[in-house]
């Protein structure tokens, strides 16, 4: 479960001011018909996908702040294309949070979930703001939570072209929603796949949730995608099959720190011998505290 208090968000904040300006966090690929947009370190370098028709859009994750949120929306409507649908991969506020902004923009897109990510949006998305909502500043988050509709098909059609919906896998969290794009040889694998930055395992404490995640890699990578974009990574690392044994090496890192730290700050200084230059740091932090919890 993703908690956020009032002296994390003032070193999150921190980050974002030191952060590059939003122009350079757009990547695009013409070759597979998707924008990405990556937000600062203040919006955890969350990946939005923007699948490109002729005409119309399908967004995939909607952001944490309303500023990245915001940026977001920006690029959409840079393409000219009419917003249809908008996909949430699973119900982590930093993918979630941010809907309301989008809605706000383009009122005439159908926001969907799968069901069983739906249902726990349902539960969680709420209490989640008023939470974090409350330990951050006025106007960092949007006021109000937009619960998506449950998507009712396998899939999701833009101008012809089907994409995928996969089954939730595990991923960061128990049920994420990968999508893949065939006509595209595409994946966005949400987060089951991170690039250059540490990955969230506050929810991955036990060996079968580790294996668990492991075995959803092995799926994605079945896919055999050419693009694979991750849920989280910095604006210039690549989209492509890597990003699997990325993590799976940052599973194994994590697995021999568990196993070795006898302590929070070994864990801790485990978990950053190597990985200095990674991104979304705040995620050891978390993850520090599930398996030693502060007194």
């Amino acid at each position: 479960m993703f908690i956020l208090n009032r002296r994390n968000f003032i070193s999150l904040a921190a980050a974002g001011a030191a952060a590059t300006a939003f122009a350079g966090r757009f990547a695009h690929a013409a070759s597979t018909g998707t924008e990405v947009f990556t937000s600062d370190e203040a919006g955890l370098l969350v990946d939005s996908t923007v699948i490109l028709g002729e005409k119309s859009a399908v967004v995939v994750d909607a952001q944490f702040t309303q500023a990245n949120a915001a940026a977001l929306a920006d690029l959409i409507a840079a393409t000219g294309r009419k917003v249809e649908t908008i996909l949430i991969t699973h119900f982590h506020p930093d993918h979630i949070l941010g809907l309301a902004v989008l809605m706000d923009r383009f009122p005439d897109a159908k926001p969907v979930a799968h069901a069983a990510v739906q249902g726990m949006i349902a539960q969680t998305a709420q209490p989640m703001l008023d939470r974090i909502g409350g330990a951050a500043p006025a106007g960092v988050f949007a006021s109000r939570v937009v619960i998506p509709d449950v998507l009712s098909a396998d899939h999701i059609k833009l101008e012809g072209e089907r994409i995928e919906v996969l089954a939730p896998l595990h991923g960061d969290t128990a049920l994420i929603t990968p999508l893949h794009i065939p006509a595209l040889k595409t994946v966005i694998a949400a987060d089951i796949a991170y690039a250059d930055t540490h990955l969230w395992l506050e929810e991955n404490t036990k060996p079968e949730q580790i294996a668990a995640w492991r075995e959803s890699i092995k799926t994605l990578q079945g896919l055999n995608a050419e693009t694979v974009i991750p849920g989280h990574r910095k604006a210039d690392s690549k989209s492509d099959a890597s990003v699997f044994a990325q993590t799976s090496a940052y599973l194994d890192h994590w697995e021999k720190a568990l196993a070795e730290s006898k302590s929070a700050e070994e864990l801790k200084a485990a978990l950053l011998a190597g990985n200095e230059g990674l991104g979304f740091a705040f995620a050891i932090d978390r993850a520090v505290a599930a398996v030693y919890p502060p007194k």
